[in-house]
């Protein structure tokens, strides 16, 4: 087990990791750590579509997370 194989797995851990969370804020923090972890290792392994999936996924994570914070300060 290499250094990058161990940040494929810690990438993998966040992501399954997020879905037993309830609150959809935590679920959304915790799988963007995931995408973001995906997308240095499908760089570092030349995996681009994996990259561009996870970049996809921090992006739609981080704008439902604004139009969340958005709807609470109302």
């Amino acid at each position: 087990l290499n250094s990058i194989e161990l940040l494929g797995y810690i990438a993998t851990f966040f992501v399954a990791a997020s879905f037993l969370f309830k609150s959809i804020v935590h679920l959304r923090i915790v799988n963007s750590i995931g995408a973001i972890l995906f997308v240095i290792y499908s760089v570092i392994i030349a995996a681009y579509p994996v990259a561009l999936l996870n970049g996809f996924l921090v992006f739609v994570n981080v704008y439902q997370l604004w139009l969340l914070k958005k709807e609470n300060n109302k």
